[in-house]
């Protein structure tokens, strides 16, 4: 669980754990709890002693080597494919990214549905960690699956291989059926890929968003529900055509790690799957419940160490644990109530927001779902050739389906709640528990204002802060006032083009960083947000903050307020548009810390009329240079030569063109952030630059190599954090950054 990311509050957690076992003086318990937790010990130990020799160093480069690739494995977006693949020599598991010549290269990879040996030479390095705080982590995600490095395909030839085992000709039938399936009409080809083989498509994004904004995640795929429901309309089926009810039982035990591949063999699906045989094996064997359930959490440990690190992992045990132990008295909407207060403080640790209507649509949707569109997706896929009357009418169930979720979720009540601190998102969840054995309107009322005052915590910090955000080749920064919700951004970031062949995502990065921050903070309005000079590289995330936040004002150096290239980050549609307010030098702002150094005059917006910004936030006074070139840094200290700050956000992310020796002797800083992109193009930051601030006694930072650098101030204290150690990125970062 999130619960458990803090590994001091699972000691002490597992300390209780231990100290309850022992009071019971029951000496077989006692014997197979230290062995159980000596194996779990072991196979945790195992793992990371597995990620440690395994990942590599530096950056190395391959020649001709070969690679297993099923067919299920591979996506692709746009020109951009990906692959997860086996090395044939060693075993090692991997991905293989590769850039594809055309679009016909593109179709001939990504539709082969045989099992195929890619040779490869290219350049083989580390997964990526996460590089801002609560952004999501693909390193730690890929670990999972026991992958631990990467391959950038240079150089590719496929062959086909015609040995396929047992188990490569699951995957090979899973390709094929994502190829079936893709024929149906949409909704329902989504809906059966989603449910039956575990992928995801861009049709059903749109789906997926309306459900994750409603809080039932858990019916697609995320907590393993779906496995329930197979095995449920299986075991009626077998039922109707006179099997033996224990013969049914060891049919479903036999044959559900065949559809463990065939569902795509994700960690929520094989966590479900655990939790099911375990189930099945508990009613053969006649164990109880709950020995069931402790046994599935056991074996899915053993097989799978990060389990509760995710909300998967933790909303399926969560739920079947919580099904298993609610009072037979507690039925109807107080179960449903239940179960959806249980998993709330993990859904909140991962998601960060909750819909009102989360707990009416749970116990009226669910059922639906359950008993009707499943089954219903379920006979569709069987019978779509054979009776293709069926298939069409329930395609237009499907649609209604989902209008009515995407009208659901656009009714008011969406409550971005933010997370909570570990310690809060502990309380809540022991409270909770406690609930479940005194469901009373008391205890209920008491655990409401648990939540009230922790989203008092989250909406109102006892803290300021002034955070780095890590956005690549770009600028932006988040500034949050103490003792309020005032929340204000300079520059957005953004990427800028040069006529490569990119990739069209769906979601900017921004959406994976800064606004993700701000969700996480509970953050749904910006007050102000500065936009320091016309550069994509500093406002072209502009419209993906705009449709995520309300934003009061947005303020630009006077010059550029009705640039086209402005102008056409608004949203046509957008609801309120905020103020645009040009300014010069000397111009303050209400409710707002900063004060702006330049331009001195209307500009056109360039690097050269680039707004500069400083303010005091706690002890400690900063200053925001935009891209502003030497000149302009000079002229700035001229109009003010007893200027002195203590934190410089460096200009041009670094570049020679900025952070002029006289400027940096009179400002006298004592560190030097740069916002720079890894592996950028132009070679931000410049050694010239890093000298400079070396001799001037300036020690300097870069987001390149710490990730989000993040401010915080109570009173007269503060404190510096960053995302990073410094060493994650050694291997793709300029030498004059790893000294």
């Amino acid at each position: 669980m999130i619960i458990l990311n803090h590994y001091y509050w699972l000691l002490i957690l597992l300390a209780l754990i231990f100290y309850r076992i022992i009071s019971l003086k029951e000496r077989l318990i006692l014997i197979i709890t230290c062995c159980i937790a000596v194996l779990v010990s072991v196979g945790c130990f195992n793992e990371q002693q597995k990620i440690r020799s395994t990942t590599v160093k530096q950056q190395c480069e391959i020649t001709n080597r070969t690679y297993l690739v099923l067919p299920d494995q591979v996506t692709s977006n746009d020109y951009f494919i990906s692959a997860r693949a086996t090395d044939i020599k060693t075993g090692e598991r991997i991905i293989l990214v590769y850039f594809a010549k055309n679009y016909r290269e593109v179709q001939k990879i990504s539709k082969t549905r045989e099992l195929v040996r890619w040779t490869i030479s290219g350049n083989k390095h580390p997964l990526e960690p996460a590089t801002n705080f609560n952004q999501f982590d693909s390193q730690r995600y890929y670990w999972q699956f026991h992958i631990y490095n990467q391959v950038k395909c240079k150089q590719l030839r496929i062959e086909n291989d015609y040995q396929p085992g047992l188990t490569q000709r699951c995957h090979i039938l899973r390709a094929k059926l994502s190829t079936y399936f893709s024929h149906f009409p949409h909704p329902l080809a989504s809906y059966c890929q989603q449910l039956i083989l575990g992928m995801k498509n861009d049709q059903s994004a749109e789906m997926l968003e309306n459900v994750k904004r409603l809080g039932l995640l858990h019916l697609f795929c995320i907590s393993g529900m779906h496995v329930v429901l197979i095995i449920d309309c299986l075991r009626k089926g077998l039922i109707r055509v006179r099997f033996n009810r224990e013969d049914i039982e060891w049919f479903l035990i036999v044959s559900l790690p065949v559809y463990l591949i065939i569902g795509g063999g994700s960690i929520s699906l094989i966590r479900a799957v655990i939790m099911a045989e375990m189930s099945l094996i508990q009613r053969v064997t006649g164990l109880s419940s709950l020995d069931g359930w402790a046994m599935s959490l056991l074996g899915g440990l053993l097989f799978d160490p990060w389990l509760l690190l995710t909300l998967g992992g933790q909303l399926s045990y969560l739920l079947s644990f919580a099904l298993q132990v609610i009072p037979d008295n507690i039925r109807s909407y107080r179960q449903s109530l239940l179960l959806n207060l249980v998993s709330l403080p993990s859904v909140l640790a991962f998601v960060y927001e909750i819909h009102l209507l989360t707990f009416i649509c749970s116990f009226l949707i669910i059922p639906f779902f359950s008993e009707i569109i499943f089954p219903a997706v379920i006979i569709s896929a069987l019978l779509f050739k054979w009776l293709p009357l069926f298939p069409v009418l329930v395609n237009s169930l499907l649609r209604e389906f989902e209008w009515l979720l995407g009208e659901l979720s656009s009714w008011p009540g969406l409550i971005r709640f933010g997370k909570p601190s570990v310690i809060i998102i502990w309380l809540l969840f022991i409270v909770t528990l406690l609930i479940i054995d005194h469901y009373r309107l008391r205890t209920l009322l008491f655990l409401a204002g648990l939540y009230a005052i922790a989203f008092i915590t989250v909406h109102v910090p006892l803290y300021g802060e002034v955070s780095f955000v890590d956005i690549g080749q770009g600028d932006s920064v988040i500034i949050r006032y103490p003792f309020s919700n005032r929340v204000e951004l300079i520059d957005t970031g953004g990427k800028l083009s040069f006529g490569k062949r990119l990739t069209r995502a769906k979601r900017d990065y921004a959406t994976k960083t800064s606004i993700n921050y701000l969700k996480s903070c509970g953050v749904s309005k910006i007050d102000t947000i500065y936009l320091s000079h016309h550069d994509l590289d500093h406002i072209g995330y502009l419209t993906s903050i705009l449709q995520n936040f309300r934003v009061k004002r947005i303020v630009v150096p006077k010059g550029m307020e009705k640039q086209y290239s402005l102008m056409k980050l608004i949203p046509v549609d957008y609801q309120q548009a905020p103020q645009i307010l040009p300014v010069v030098a000397g111009n303050k702002l209400s409710c707002s810390k900063l004060h702006v150094l330049h331009p001195f005059d209307r500009g056109r917006g360039r690097n050269e009329d680039s707004m500069v910004l400083v303010g005091a936030f706690g002890q400690l006074k900063f200053m925001f240079m935009g891209d502003l070139d030497r000149q302009g840094e000079r002229n700035v200290i001229q109009r003010s030569p007893d200027l002195r700050v203590d934190v410089l956000k460096l200009g041009h992310h670094g570049s020679r063109t900025s952070s002029d020796p006289e400027f940096i002797r009179q400002l006298l800083p004592r560190i030097g952030i740069i916002s720079a992109g890894r592996q950028n193009r132009y070679g931000h930051p410049n050694q010239e630059t890093i000298i400079t601030l070396g001799k001037n006694n300036v020690k300097s930072i870069s987001t390149q190599k710490y990730g989000m650098i993040r401010y915080r101030y109570y009173g007269n204290n503060y404190h510096w954090q960053t995302k990073l150690k410094g060493d994650e990125y050694g291997w793709m970062l300029p030498r004059l950054n790893n000294k």
